[in-house]
């Protein structure tokens, strides 16, 4: 391969205290059996060995490049590696997760044959301390694609998933599709959704297959299960509804916009409610399990183990279902909302 030419993949990956993973995820890019692409890995100023290892990775391996810049956030050293690519498509990898090994030949399969600006497939859930080289890992067969090939029709399949359920490294995008478009600075969690916002009226052909070729890992550590206080998870879950709201308007009339904008408040409630139960209930089975959980939650769990009356238990109980109402009354109106869209398109 001449690794003077444009590749056909560029691969992102920023990297932030990951040096127990990082050499794992970095070995499943190694392993991949497609080798036209590059990968860009960008220390954004980790303070473990996580530089090292990366630049070892380079020495190795002469498709890998990194760029070293001090603590920005994982937005930030996206965009920058955004800003250097050099491929057709563009992919991304988080530095505690991989990819199983034709990972990469499975997106280009369906690059080469039906050239879409946008390729999604799915993934695989494993837990921290499992290896993923121990997983099986699965076929990919081009004939179960999904194909649309219109503004209307990639709309339609992609609008409802936007809510939270795709998330940027499982998929790849055609840098043309991408441009200018980057990642907003400053957004803890959410921001693959304020990105997808951004590129989605640019989508005019996509392929979705439910090949799960990216391996997951759950982990406590990952900025998904980190605790925040609640003004400030308030929010980061605001800023991507802000932005869907503005994309709403400037869509007005168009018919890429094929479900109301209430059909997306259950975004809020989803991923302000699930992970502060999930906690809750894990603690409850495990006291001595490392959570960064709440004080208060974790001081009224402890209270009723011991068999103890906690005045914060009745708050605690009402909220939820103060909380879980809502949101059934979210989703019962989202529903609605897409029934009423459907009837009105027969």
């Amino acid at each position: 391969m001449n690794h003077a030419a444009a590749p056909y993949f560029s691969l992102i990956v920023p990297v932030y205290k990951v040096e127990r993973f990082l050499q794992d995820a970095l070995d499943s890019v190694h392993e991949q059996t497609f080798t036209d692409y590059e990968a860009l890995c960008v220390d954004d100023g980790s303070p473990d060995g996580s530089g090292t290892i990366l630049d070892e990775a380079a020495r190795v391996n002469p498709r890998f490049r990194v760029i070293h810049q001090r603590n920005a956030g994982v937005s930030a050293a996206r965009n920058r590696a955004l800003d250097r690519v050099r491929g057709q498509y563009i992919l991304f990898l988080d530095p505690d997760d991989a990819v199983c090994p034709e990972w990469f030949a499975a997106f280009a399969t369906v690059t080469n044959r039906y050239a879409p600006a946008m390729v999604a497939f799915g993934r695989t859930r494993f837990e921290e301390d499992d290896d993923w080289r121990t997983l099986a890992h699965p076929r990919f067969d081009a004939t179960t694609c999904r194909l649309f090939q219109d503004p209307l029709a990639c709309a339609k399949e992609l609008w409802p998933e936007l809510r939270y359920n795709r998330v940027v490294w499982e998929m790849a995008w055609r840098a043309d599709l991408i441009g200018d478009s980057r990642f907003q600075v400053g957004i803890r969690n959410g921001e693959d959704t304020v990105f997808h916002w951004d590129v989605f009226p640019r989508l005019d052909s996509m392929a979705v297959a439910d090949y799960p070729g990216y391996y997951y890992r759950c982990r406590q550590g990952s900025a998904v299960y980190t605790f925040m206080p609640a003004s400030v998870r308030a929010r980061q879950h605001l800023l991507p509804i802000v932005h869907i709201i503005a994309l709403t308007r400037a869509l007005r009339g168009d018919p890429r916009r094929p479900f109301p904008i209430l059909s997306y408040a259950p975004y809020i409630w989803q991923a302000s409610i699930w992970r502060p139960l999930t906690m809750a209930l894990r603690l409850r089975r495990d006291p001595e399990i490392h959570l960064d959980t709440p004080p208060r939650l974790r001081c009224c769990i402890q209270r009723l183990d011991r068999g103890e009356t906690d005045p914060a238990r009745v708050a605690i109980t009402l909220r939820l279902a103060f909380l879980y109402t809502l949101l059934a009354l979210e989703w019962f109106r989202c529903l609605l909302c897409q029934a009423l869209e459907k009837a009105r398109n027969r």
